[in-house]
């Protein structure tokens, strides 16, 4: 626990400094058209299964974050930005699995099947929201 504790902590720091926005670019999905506030995106998307994820890492210019569960280890995980930037990424459940989430065991981009169904689910037209290729 200590352990995990700590890299949080130290987490945490380096994104006060800036550090991890990379991470973040990494993983860009695309871009709305027009930004949804957090009460839109949660009605859009809790339908699907999504639901908010409370133990999360925020950015600079982040308003919303959720996460869908992939039993028995896994989750999608969303972030939403002010601007209308959303990126995401699949990896261990956090909540199940704290120190190998730390770790980054299974952490991957999500591939175009899921980005295409998840712009199904939020309404969002392929042909009108940029992405980045």
């Amino acid at each position: 626990m200590f352990r995990y504790k700590l890299v949080r902590w130290t987490r945490q720091i380096r994104i006060f400094f800036g550090g991890g926005k990379e991470i973040e670019q990494k993983h860009y999905l695309f871009t709305l058209p027009k930004p949804l506030t957090p009460k839109e995106i949660w009605q859009k998307l809790w339908l699907f299964g999504w639901g908010y994820n409370a133990l999360s890492q925020t950015y600079k210019g982040q308003i919303y974050t959720m996460r869908r569960i992939v039993p028995p280890r896994h989750q999608y995980h969303l972030r939403f930005y002010k601007n209308g930037d959303i990126s995401g990424h699949f990896e261990v459940d956090n909540l199940q699995f704290p120190l190998e989430h730390l770790d980054g065991v299974d952490l991957r981009p999500l591939n175009n099947e899921e980005i295409a169904a998840l712009k199904k689910e939020l309404g969002v037209d392929v042909e009108h929201s940029a992405q980045n290729v």
